[in-house]
């Protein structure tokens, strides 16, 4: 009697700690049918109408058609911080970071990342007319030189990284993209470094204005979307989603919709491809 008493009691202040056990965020997904997405405005990848708040864009898109493989709801929860929003994903804030991921060893270290669907080449923009530092761009770590970039931002991140002796100015991690090249425009900066579909869809709405220094890019930076960290169930759902969107055209239909080409966006290789 007194063994059953005793196994009695262990179940019951047992109780307790499963009760308490948090909800991954693969539960949630699937016990809401609703994956809440956070998001950064970044034509023609990602665009949100000022007006209606409908959302839109090639990577929108994508992540609409991964909805619909997983019959699940996507809902555009908010625009997210560059300096917070690895912390916000962890934290629930949001369920994942759906728009580009741009990964990096930092990040890794607090977050997860789903297979690629292109990659963007990664470059440095002046001033229009600038023609300095075309294939030298060992001229631009010079202390003279203002690079502007999010805090927290990969644009940041990479100045420290290949321009260190160069001037690093600052905006606040949840301004608009287009900032750091609106500070070139302005001279406010003389540089900084976005991805070939970011600086030619500025120079389209700032004609004579901005430049791309001629050079290999300074980085290839894979197309993801960034997941809270050890969420491993998550990240196999939303890869096996992906792979069968990969496979059956609908994210290269998706490129064309949008007139993205392949030097704006590199493709990812099939692995069922044979090389030439």
């Amino acid at each position: 009697m007194k063994k059953i008493l005793t196994i009695i009691f262990l179940c019951l202040t047992a109780l307790p700690a499963f009760a308490a056990e948090k909800e991954t965020t693969f539960d949630r997904i699937i016990r809401t049918e609703t994956i809440r997405c956070g998001y950064w405005i970044a034509p023609p990848m990602i665009i949100k109408d000022p007006n209606t708040g409908a959302m839109s864009g090639a990577f929108v898109e994508y992540v609409e058609e991964l909805g619909k493989a997983l019959a699940l709801k996507i809902e555009w929860a908010g625009e997210i911080n560059f300096g917070t929003y690895l912390q916000d994903i962890n934290q629930g804030k949001f369920d994942m970071e759906c728009a580009t991921g741009w990964p990096n060893a930092l990040r890794g270290k607090q977050a997860e990342y789903t297979n690629p669907i292109g990659y963007l080449p990664f470059y440095v923009y002046v001033k229009a007319g600038n023609k300095k530092f075309d294939n030298k761009l060992s001229l631009l770590n010079d202390p003279a030189i203002r690079f502007s970039g999010h805090d927290g931002g990969t644009n940041s991140l990479a100045q420290q990284k290949f321009f260190p002796k160069s001037k690093l100015v600052t905006v606040i991690g949840d301004a608009p993209q287009t900032e750091p090249l609106d500070m070139i425009k302005f001279g406010k900066a003389d540089a900084t470094m976005v991805t070939s579909f970011e600086g030619n869809n500025y120079a389209k709405g700032n004609p004579d204005t901005i430049r791309r220094v001629l050079s290999e890019p300074i980085r290839i930076i894979p197309m993801t979307m960034t997941v809270p960290a050890n969420e491993f169930r998550l990240l196999s759902m939303l890869n096996t989603a992906t792979n069968e969107l990969m496979y059956d055209g609908t994210i290269e239909n998706i490129f064309k919709k949008y007139d993205v080409g392949t030097n704006t966006i590199l493709r990812v290789a099939k692995p069922y491809e044979v090389k030439k």
